[in-house]
């Protein structure tokens, strides 16, 4: 290899010599090229900088965050204290008992009654967000439907006070409650929401609770709440016979047609949809409603679902999404309202038609399980995981995939709102309770005419044993 190479003649380079003054100029040529260059890139890196800067969120101080929350948080409150519309009587008369009997610092016991949908816990709980009660009264909210017996309302009340007590047992955290009361502490105001499910063996529990406000400088307000306009005087008669022991009572009576008209008109203002409904529709609602129950959370659902159907029926019209987005605005009608009324408290021509083609298979087979335990299984209350259990035997048995716990909850809310059921609250998912809304014996007449839906009603064997 050493020989080829040898071998191979190259070209000899010619030294080419350049004069002083072409090496200067060629010098200044490139100095000039690596400022240029360098400039380039200067230029460059800023660029990235301020587009990095525009990018990048600016920093904020902890400190700064923190109050903008506080602000925000300050504004919502401020757009939750506002009064309820056409309940001003009723929140006016416990504003001027609760200052009362904070001015002089007595104790107190109050029963707040009516039905569900009238406003009692929202006028309540916008009095005990005013700052003269939150700072004047140690406040202790419980829903009675979260116990699951009622002596462990004792030691929820312990846990709210932060008291400590001898050991976990109700009896403990009833003394602990009791000696507490006897020392000097700040005014207590204890609220019982839903008080009726502490219904007990000779209503021991609810006499002792009532009991407290009479014991000497207990400076406790009690207020229970419930649905029953003669709770204390039927279930606790003995509170009638002391009048010390005698709760002051507060009725809230069902929407009358001109309160409903003003809270959808108020409703409907907030939202910048005045003219959704036009008068002869919103005043036939507000009739409607007024006349079978007067709850207004019945009315806003029934409101919301007529106003959705005046929308599809607009869609449906127009044939066309461009032309539905360049007119958004919708006007209810008074053949639409009468349409969903119909469809929340038709009567027996509506069950009818709904056990032929308007509920799913799975919400019939849910009807039908309610319709045997109510029948069959003689039960006095259904509670959701009794049904569910029932009902995963009945599809079972049938070669129907159950919904789970879940999925059975959301179909039984799609059913209370089509007025067959009314769900209630409860302390977990399985504890919520049912109550059929429809007539027993029409929905049991137009289920016995289908041959599937009608073995179910005499099927005792998916009943618990």
């Amino acid at each position: 290899m050493a020989g080829v190479q040898a071998t191979i003649q190259f070209r000899s380079r010619k030294k080419v010599y350049l004069d002083e003054d072409v090496t200067n100029e060629n010098k200044n040529i490139l100095n000039i090229r690596k400022t240029g260059e360098r400039k380039l890139k200067r230029n460059i890196e800023d660029l990235k900088k301020d587009i990095d800067d525009d990018c990048t969120p600016v920093k904020v101080s902890r400190r700064e965050t923190v109050a903008s929350k506080v602000t925000a948080k300050k504004d919502s409150e401020e757009e939750n204290q506002k009064p309820l519309t056409s309940r001003e009587k009723e929140i006016g008369w416990l504003d001027n008992f609760l200052t009362e009997h904070l001015d002089k610092e007595e104790s107190a016991s109050l029963y707040i009654s009516g039905q569900p949908g009238t406003g009692k816990t929202a006028s309540l709980s916008y009095i005990l967000n005013l700052p003269k009660f939150k700072e004047g009264y140690k406040q202790v909210y419980i829903n009675c439907t979260m116990m699951k017996s009622a002596a462990s309302i004792y030691s929820r009340i312990c846990k709210e006070l932060q008291l400590p007590t001898s050991g976990t047992t109700e009896k403990a955290c009833f003394n602990a409650i009791e000696k507490y009361l006897k020392k000097k502490h700040k005014m207590i105001l204890l609220v019982l929401d839903e008080i009726d499910q502490l219904d007990s063996k000779r209503q021991s529990v609810l006499y002792t609770i009532f009991e407290w406000p009479a014991m000497a400088d207990s400076r406790v307000v009690l207020i229970g709440i419930a649905n029953a306009l003669d709770l204390t005087e039927r279930t606790l008669p003995r509170l009638q016979a002391r009048c010390s022991l005698r709760p002051e009572t507060l009725h809230f009576a069902p929407y009358t047609k001109e309160q409903i008209i003003n809270i959808f008109t108020n409703v409907l203002a907030n939202e910048d949809k005045s003219n959704v409904f036009s008068p002869v529709a919103l005043q036939m609602l507000a009739a409607k409603i007024s006349a079978i129950s007067g709850d207004m959370r019945r009315a806003l659902d029934i409101g919301r679902r007529v106003i959705e159907l005046a929308r599809r029926t607009k869609f449906s019209d127009n044939q066309s999404i461009d032309n539905m987005m360049k007119d958004s605005t919708v006007t209810v009608e008074l053949k639409q309202v009468l349409e969903v009324l119909n469809d929340v408290y038709g009567g027996s021509r509506k069950i009818e038609s709904d056990a032929e083609d308007g509920f799913p298979l799975q919400q019939k087979l849910i009807l039908c399980s309610i319709m045997l335990m109510l029948t069959k299984g003689k039960v006095k209350e259904i509670l959701m995981g009794k049904l569910h259990d029932v009902y995963k035997k009945v599809a079972t048995a049938r070669n129907i995939v159950p919904l789970d716990m879940c999925e059975m909850s959301a179909a039984c809310g799609l059913l209370e709102a089509r007025g067959a059921l009314r769900l209630g609250a409860g302390a977990s998912a399985r504890a919520r309770r049912l109550r059929l809304q429809w007539d027993r014996a029409e929905l049991a007449a137009a289920l016995r005419d289908k041959p599937l839906l009608s073995a179910i009603l005499d099927d005792v064997s998916c009943l618990p044993s």
